[in-house]
C-alpha cells in the first residue's frame, strides 16, 4: 500500500470535482477474489460499505489485456440483483509497466470528458495505479459479433457521436528535448512539426523511445524504425485531412 489515509484531495480533473485515493492496487494478490487492497480502495470511496450489514465482494473480469478488471458489489440482504448492480463499481488497476504506452495522465482526461458528454460511465475515483467508475452491465464483444449489423452499425453510430460532439484535446506545452542512447534528440513533441501534440506522430515516436536498447541487435532495431518513422513523418504528416489541423474534431 502506498499510504494509510483513506481518502484525499480531489484533483483528477481541471475542476477538482474526481475524488483522488492516495493508495494503490498490489496486483500481488491477482489470485485472491477477497483482495485486501481491493478492499480497502473500495471502502475509502464508499465507507458507509463497512457497515455490519454489508457483504462486500469481488468479481473479476478476464477479458482485459493489460489491465485488472474487478466488479465490487455490495451484497446486502433485501436487495435485488438490479438494486446491487445498479451500485456495483469498476475497479481498474493498470497493468505493470504499460505506462510506458499509454499516458495514464491523459487516459484519464479523456473518459473525464467523454463522461462530461453522456459518453463513458460516470469516473467515482482516481487511485494510483488506477481509476474506479460506474459499472455498466453487459457483454464483451466477440469476433463473431462483430459481423453482426446490428452491433457493427451500432458501434459505428456511436464512434461518429464521438466524433461529432466531443472536443479535440491539446497539450499546452511542446515538451524538452529527450535523450536516447546517450544522445540528445528531437522533443517528441516536434516530431511532425505543426501538429498539435499528442498526435499518431508522437505516440510513435514515444513508443520507439520505450524499446530496449541493451544489445547491438535492440539498438540496431531502434535506428531502423526511427529511420522509419521520420519517412512517414516526412511523407504524410503534412497531408491534408478532414476538420481542424487534419483531424475530425470539434469545433
Amino acid at each position: 500500500m502506498a499510504s494509510d489515509i483513506p481518502n484525499g484531495t480531489t484533483n483528477g480533473d481541471p475542476m477538482g470535482q474526481i475524488q483522488y485515493i492516495p493508495l494503490s492496487y498490489d496486483s500481488s494478490n491477482d489470485s485472491s477474489s477477497d483482495d485486501s487492497s481491493a478492499r480497502r480502495l473500495i471502502l475509502a470511496l464508499r465507507p458507509e460499505w463497512s457497515s455490519p450489514d454489508s457483504k462486500v465482494e469481488f468479481v473479476r473480469f478476464t477479458d482485459g489485456i493489460t489491465n485488472t478488471l474487478l466488479k465490487a458489489v455490495n451484497r446486502k440482504s433485501g436487495l435485488s440483483k438490479e438494486q446491487i448492480d445498479s451500485e456495483a463499481i469498476l475497479l481498474r488497476a493498470y497493468g505493470h509497466g504499460t505506462d510506458v504506452l499509454i499516458d495514464r495522465h491523459r487516459e484519464t482526461q479523456n473518459h473525464e470528458l467523454l463522461m462530461k458528454y453522456g459518453l463513458a460511465p460516470k469516473l467515482l475515483a482516481r487511485f494510483e495505479n488506477g481509476m474506479m467508475y460506474r459499472f455498466i452491465q453487459g457483454k464483451v464483444c466477440q469476433p463473431a459479433d462483430l459481423r453482426e449489423p446490428s452491433i457493427y452499425l451500432a458501434v459505428a453510430r456511436r464512434i461518429a457521436q464521438w466524433h461529432a460532439t466531443v472536443p479535440c484535446l491539446y497539450e499546452t506545452n511542446t515538451g524538452s528535448n529527450g535523450i536516447t542512447n546517450g544522445h540528445h534528440s528531437p522533443s517528441i513533441d516536434l516530431i511532425a512539426p505543426g501538429k498539435p501534440p499528442p498526435n499518431v506522430w508522437t505516440v510513435m515516436q514515444k513508443w520507439i523511445r520505450a524499446l530496449p536498447t541493451k544489445t547491438e541487435a535492440q539498438l540496431k532495431r531502434q535506428s531502423e524504425l526511427q529511420e522509419q518513422l521520420s519517412w512517414l513523418v516526412e511523407k504524410l504528416s503534412q497531408r491534408p485531412g478532414l476538420g481542424k489541423n487534419g483531424v475530425s474534431c470539434y469545433p
